[in-house]
Protein backbone atom coordinates (compact mmCIF):
# COMPACT_ATOMS: atom_id res chain seq x y z
CA UNK A 1 0.00 0.00 0.00
CA UNK A 2 1.43 3.34 -1.03
CA UNK A 3 1.40 6.07 1.60
CA UNK A 4 -0.32 4.18 4.43
CA UNK A 5 0.31 7.09 6.82
CA UNK A 6 -1.73 9.51 4.76
CA UNK A 7 -4.49 7.00 3.95
CA UNK A 8 -4.92 5.81 7.51
CA UNK A 9 -4.73 9.33 8.95
CA UNK A 10 -7.45 10.58 6.60
CA UNK A 11 -9.50 7.43 7.16
CA UNK A 12 -9.22 7.81 10.93
CA UNK A 13 -10.25 11.47 10.59
CA UNK A 14 -13.32 10.46 8.62
CA UNK A 15 -14.29 7.87 11.25
CA UNK A 16 -13.82 10.23 14.20
CA UNK A 17 -15.68 13.04 12.44
CA UNK A 18 -18.63 10.71 11.98
CA UNK A 19 -18.24 9.61 15.63
CA UNK A 20 -18.30 13.21 16.87
CA UNK A 21 -21.43 13.92 14.82
CA UNK A 22 -23.01 10.73 16.19
CA UNK A 23 -22.17 11.83 19.75
CA UNK A 24 -23.69 15.21 19.04
CA UNK A 25 -26.90 13.74 17.68
CA UNK A 26 -27.22 11.54 20.79
CA UNK A 27 -26.58 14.55 23.03
CA UNK A 28 -23.33 13.23 24.54
CA UNK A 29 -21.71 16.65 24.08
CA UNK A 30 -24.77 18.74 24.84
CA UNK A 31 -27.13 17.32 27.46
CA UNK A 32 -25.61 13.92 28.30
CA UNK A 33 -22.09 14.74 29.46
CA UNK A 34 -22.44 11.88 31.94
CA UNK A 35 -22.09 9.53 28.95
CA UNK A 36 -19.98 11.88 26.82
CA UNK A 37 -17.21 11.99 29.41
CA UNK A 38 -16.48 8.38 28.38
CA UNK A 39 -17.37 8.41 24.68
CA UNK A 40 -15.09 11.39 24.02
CA UNK A 41 -12.11 9.10 24.60
CA UNK A 42 -12.87 6.95 21.53
CA UNK A 43 -11.22 9.22 18.90
CA UNK A 44 -7.82 9.11 20.62
CA UNK A 45 -7.89 5.36 21.25
CA UNK A 46 -8.97 4.78 17.65
CA UNK A 47 -6.20 7.02 16.32
CA UNK A 48 -3.54 5.29 18.44
CA UNK A 49 -4.71 1.87 17.24
CA UNK A 50 -4.62 3.07 13.63
CA UNK A 51 -0.93 3.96 14.03
CA UNK A 52 -0.23 0.26 14.56
CA UNK A 53 -2.31 -0.63 11.50
CA UNK A 54 -0.58 1.97 9.29
CA UNK A 55 2.89 0.79 10.35
CA UNK A 56 1.85 -2.82 9.77
CA UNK A 57 0.70 -1.95 6.25
CA UNK A 58 3.95 -0.10 5.67
CA UNK A 59 5.80 -3.28 6.64
CA UNK A 60 3.65 -5.34 4.25
CA UNK A 61 4.42 -2.85 1.46
CA UNK A 62 8.13 -3.32 2.08
CA UNK A 63 8.03 -7.10 1.62
CA UNK A 64 7.33 -7.90 5.28
CA UNK A 65 10.48 -6.12 6.45
CA UNK A 66 10.60 -2.92 8.45
CA UNK A 67 13.40 -0.92 9.92
CA UNK A 68 12.58 1.15 12.98
CA UNK A 69 13.14 4.44 11.11
CA UNK A 70 10.70 3.47 8.34
CA UNK A 71 7.97 2.56 10.79
CA UNK A 72 8.62 5.58 12.96
CA UNK A 73 8.49 7.91 9.95
CA UNK A 74 5.13 6.41 8.95
CA UNK A 75 3.82 6.96 12.48
CA UNK A 76 5.11 10.54 12.64
CA UNK A 77 3.55 11.48 9.29
CA UNK A 78 0.26 9.89 10.31
CA UNK A 79 0.38 11.67 13.67
CA UNK A 80 0.97 15.11 12.17
CA UNK A 81 -1.76 14.72 9.54
CA UNK A 82 -4.27 13.28 12.00
CA UNK A 83 -3.57 15.74 14.84
CA UNK A 84 -3.81 18.76 12.53
CA UNK A 85 -7.07 17.44 11.10
CA UNK A 86 -8.47 16.41 14.48
CA UNK A 87 -7.73 19.81 15.99
CA UNK A 88 -9.45 21.45 13.00
CA UNK A 89 -12.50 19.19 13.42
CA UNK A 90 -12.71 20.08 17.12
CA UNK A 91 -12.37 23.81 16.38
CA UNK A 92 -15.14 23.64 13.77
CA UNK A 93 -17.33 21.56 16.08
CA UNK A 94 -16.94 23.87 19.07
CA UNK A 95 -17.17 27.11 17.12
CA UNK A 96 -20.00 26.34 14.72
CA UNK A 97 -21.91 23.13 15.46
CA UNK A 98 -21.92 23.22 19.25
CA UNK A 99 -20.83 26.66 20.53
CA UNK A 100 -22.40 25.86 23.93
CA UNK A 101 -20.17 22.80 24.37
CA UNK A 102 -17.84 24.30 26.92
CA UNK A 103 -20.55 26.03 28.96
CA UNK A 104 -22.58 22.81 29.25
CA UNK A 105 -19.45 20.80 30.06
CA UNK A 106 -18.42 23.40 32.64
CA UNK A 107 -21.81 23.19 34.34
CA UNK A 108 -21.77 19.38 34.29
CA UNK A 109 -18.30 19.24 35.85
CA UNK A 110 -19.14 21.89 38.43
CA UNK A 111 -22.17 19.85 39.57
CA UNK A 112 -20.17 16.62 39.49
CA UNK A 113 -17.37 18.08 41.63
CA UNK A 114 -19.88 19.52 44.11
CA UNK A 115 -21.63 16.12 44.35
CA UNK A 116 -18.24 14.54 45.11
CA UNK A 117 -17.98 16.87 48.09
CA UNK A 118 -14.97 18.87 46.91
CA UNK A 119 -14.20 22.14 48.63
CA UNK A 120 -15.03 25.31 46.63
CA UNK A 121 -11.30 26.06 46.17
CA UNK A 122 -10.72 22.58 44.71
CA UNK A 123 -13.72 22.96 42.42
CA UNK A 124 -12.40 26.31 41.16
CA UNK A 125 -8.96 24.77 40.55
CA UNK A 126 -10.43 21.84 38.60
CA UNK A 127 -12.69 24.13 36.58
CA UNK A 128 -9.69 26.31 35.75
CA UNK A 129 -7.86 23.22 34.46
CA UNK A 130 -10.95 22.24 32.50
CA UNK A 131 -11.01 25.64 30.83
CA UNK A 132 -7.35 25.35 29.87
CA UNK A 133 -7.87 21.89 28.32
CA UNK A 134 -11.41 22.00 26.98
CA UNK A 135 -12.12 25.70 26.53
CA UNK A 136 -12.52 27.31 23.15
CA UNK A 137 -9.29 29.27 23.31
CA UNK A 138 -6.32 29.12 20.98
CA UNK A 139 -4.23 27.73 23.85
CA UNK A 140 -6.63 24.84 24.47
CA UNK A 141 -6.54 23.95 20.76
CA UNK A 142 -2.76 24.20 20.71
CA UNK A 143 -2.58 21.93 23.76
CA UNK A 144 -4.90 19.45 22.04
CA UNK A 145 -2.59 19.34 19.02
CA UNK A 146 0.62 19.13 21.06
CA UNK A 147 -0.45 16.44 23.50
CA UNK A 148 -2.19 14.37 20.82
CA UNK A 149 1.01 14.56 18.81
CA UNK A 150 3.14 13.52 21.78
CA UNK A 151 0.96 10.45 22.32
CA UNK A 152 1.11 9.69 18.61
CA UNK A 153 4.91 9.92 18.61
CA UNK A 154 5.19 7.64 21.65
CA UNK A 155 2.85 5.05 20.13
CA UNK A 156 4.67 5.33 16.79
CA UNK A 157 7.94 4.43 18.50
CA UNK A 158 6.35 1.51 20.36
CA UNK A 159 4.58 0.22 17.24
CA UNK A 160 7.77 0.52 15.19
CA UNK A 161 9.70 -1.48 17.78
CA UNK A 162 7.02 -4.17 17.96
CA UNK A 163 6.52 -4.46 14.18
CA UNK A 164 10.19 -4.16 13.21
CA UNK A 165 11.46 -7.01 11.01
CA UNK A 166 14.94 -7.29 9.59
CA UNK A 167 15.39 -8.38 5.97
CA UNK A 168 16.17 -12.08 5.63
CA UNK A 169 19.77 -12.82 4.73
CA UNK A 170 20.36 -14.75 1.51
Amino acid sequence: MKRPAKKFALGALAVITIWILFEHLLGFNTTRHDIGQYTRMFPMFFFLAMIFVAIYYRRRGLGNTLRFAEGFKTGIVMTLIFCAGFTTVIILYQQFLNPEYFSTLHEFCKNKFAAEGLAPEEIDKKLSQLERWQGSSAISYLLLFVFSSIWGIIVSAIASLILMRKPKSA
